[in-house]
């Protein structure tokens, strides 16, 4: 997807994007790659080029493309070619996270044009994760109980991009996508602050005077109740994969050099191509899915999907 050019004797790293843009696991994956390369790279000017008739971008892959950029120019000066910014600037919006609103499906469908929300601060996180979860529980059979639980699930997600994160900034989006006659609910929670795997090395470090691998560390921060948080929590990211598991979605977290995959009910920990400098967490949710209904079961402390067919 990208192609590097390294031209140490001018200082200028020159990445060129090839093909399509499409946002997914390998995309996100070699997003990673792009950040480490242009991390690391010895030049200070960096060019992305690309052939507007050679590549095929959808919104979500554009604006977390574009995101991506907008924190490497914070380190680099960074150079995009006229071709791709006309795309940028047709696709991409931003707007704080006040702005967020109640979700349309088919108008979001229909849309050509990405829109990306910037929370500084936790001031309207609530307001947004109950639009999120009202949404996606009204698309699908999810029993109340189990709408108070992604409640507090999801906005875990945002508390730990302001309270494990030494930035007070986080970026939100989300897309509607139509594939096989069947709609999908896709959405990001970027931050560009520490890791996961960087807090939870910090905390094992200070409290159990261990050391813990990328891979060790997001296997610990996977499993209910552990947090490097005093007081409760923990049960965010544990929680998510239950629920996306029961419904087969998707689940894409990746933090420092680590990442995490679950499709469907196979879960996979890997190194990532690259290095992430925070923490992104993108989630694929099926939308009208009647086959069966999710629920919470206290006694077990979990969300459980019920098979209406086998009824």
């Amino acid at each position: 997807m990208f192609s590097y050019d390294n031209n140490v004797k001018d200082k200028k790293l020159f990445i060129k994007i090839s093909v399509e843009v499409k946002y997914n696991f390998q995309f996100l994956n070699d997003i990673t790659e792009l950040i480490h390369k242009v991390e690391n790279s010895s030049c200070e000017i960096v060019y992305i080029l690309c052939n507007p008739l050679d590549i095929n971008f959808n919104k979500m892959g554009m604006a977390y493309l574009y995101n991506t950029l907008l924190s490497l120019a914070e380190k680099k000066n960074i150079f995009i070619s006229s071709s791709l910014f006309k795309i940028v600037h047709a696709q991409v919006l931003h707007s704080s996270g006040d702005k967020f609103k109640k979700i349309e499906l088919y108008r979001e469908a229909l849309k050509s044009v990405q829109q990306c929300y910037c929370f500084q601060g936790d001031k309207d996180v609530n307001k947004t994760v109950q639009i999120l979860v009202d949404f996606i529980t009204d698309k699908n059979l999810i029993l109340e109980n189990a709408k108070e639980f992604l409640v507090t699930t999801i906005g875990e997600i945002f508390s730990n991009a302001f309270n494990h994160s030494d930035r007070n900034q986080v970026f939100f989006m989300y897309d509607i996508e139509w594939n096989n006659d069947k709609f999908f609910l896709v959405i990001n929670i970027t931050d560009y602050g520490k890791t996961i795997t960087g807090n939870v090395q910090e905390y094992q470090k200070s409290v159990h005077k261990k050391y813990l691998s990328g891979k060790e560390c997001i296997e610990w921060a996977m499993k209910n109740g552990n947090t490097t948080r005093l007081g409760s929590g923990g049960y965010g990211l544990p929680t998510l994969v239950d629920y996306v598991s029961k419904v087969y979605g998707e689940l894409f977290i990746f933090s420092g050099d680590c990442m995490y995959a679950l499709e469907g009910t196979i879960e996979k920990i890997l190194e990532a191509k690259g290095i992430f400098p925070g923490t992104s967490v993108s989630m694929k949710l099926p939308l009208f899915d009647t086959s069966k209904a999710v629920m919470y079961d206290k006694e077990s402390n979990q969300i459980i999907s019920i098979d209406l067919d086998q009824i």
